[in-house]
């Protein structure tokens, strides 16, 4: 049985730092810049060891469920109840709410841009 490293989480997510423009809503009196570098922050300071998660229900049912309930899903970052989740071997993130990792809730959509999906 193979398990993720966190240096391959950490790769996986400066890889898409690094190559999507985050889709991230800038608050008033912040340039998209600072905003984008605050969140980097944040989300690399949440970065666990990864975690493999059971994906038991969505938020939206038109979502990206079934993609993720049929792929072996990783937790790579938390924070309180937020998980982000990445399907192992792809370059997709999505966000998921729970208290333990066999009993996650997924945000419902994923994408390849780590922190669009991590501030969702």
């Amino acid at each position: 049985m193979w398990f993720m490293k966190k240096y391959e989480a950490l790769d996986k997510i400066n890889y898409s730092l690094k190559n999507e423009q985050a889709q991230v809503i800038t608050p008033k009196g912040e340039t998209y810049e600072e905003h984008v570098d605050r969140l980097k922050k944040i989300l690399i300071n949440s970065i666990i060891e990864p975690v493999k998660v059971q994906l038991t229900s969505t938020c939206v049912k038109e979502g990206d469920f079934d993609l993720y309930k049929n792929a072996v899903v990783w937790a790579i970052a938390r924070k309180k109840d937020n998980w982000l989740l990445t399907i192992e071997g792809e370059n997709e993130f999505a966000l998921g709410f729970g208290r333990v990792a066999d009993n996650i809730m997924m945000h419902g959509f994923s994408s390849s841009d780590v922190l669009g999906e991590w501030c969702a």
